[in-house]
């Protein structure tokens, strides 16, 4: 009985009488026979590979809407980090002079723990570098220096520090890398 409805002959109105009244069917009229139910297959398809189309899409929109509000304040975290620079720098100044114990290296101190504590929360971090071993992804080389008690193409010393920014690096850490000592080489 599945196999009676399945298929179906279409024909066409005959433009010779005019009346809208059905042409003779057979195989000389051209007639089309449809499979209705390929074609609802063919259609089902089509709408279920749109469907996952749309469901990838949309999941896709709000993997990028997570990392755009993620890294949105990336230009603000970067200009203030000079910020946090200069604040270090006064720290450093006032304990090299012996003023730590003043009231003006105490207030610089607490502005310093506090603007900290506010880049911590919004995912700001330190990049580790004195003591590491040089990574062109993490840190910045601005000189070598030798030193007998480093191994080779480690940080020495950190010029300017680096920050992360949820695990992105936003700034890498300006650094001087050890290096063998001249004359100390190994013969060949």
């Amino acid at each position: 009985m599945a196999d009676d409805i399945t298929k179906i002959t279409v024909t066409q109105p005959d433009a010779e009488t005019g009346n809208g009244e059905a042409a003779p069917t057979g195989p000389e009229t051209g007639d089309k026979e449809i499979d209705w139910q390929a074609q609802a297959e063919d259609y089902r398809n089509l709408y279920l590979r749109t469907q996952a189309d749309m469901d990838n899409m949309r999941k896709r929109l709000e993997r990028e809407k997570a990392e755009f509000v993620k890294f949105a304040n990336e230009n603000v975290m970067k200009e203030l980090l000079s910020v946090m620079d200069n604040l270090e720098r006064a720290l450093a100044h006032a304990t090299a002079n012996g003023e730590a114990g003043s009231g003006l290296a105490q207030g610089v101190k607490l502005t310093y723990d506090g603007f900290k504590s506010v880049l911590d929360k919004f995912g700001v971090s330190q990049v580790q570098a004195v003591g590491e071993r040089f990574d062109p992804n993490f840190h910045e080389a601005v000189m070598q220096r030798e030193d007998p008690d480093a191994d080779e193409n480690t940080v020495i010393e950190e010029i300017q520090k680096g920050y992360l920014l949820n695990e992105r690096l936003i700034r890498p850490s300006m650094v001087v890398v050890a290096k063998r000592p001249a004359g100390d080489g190994e013969d060949l």
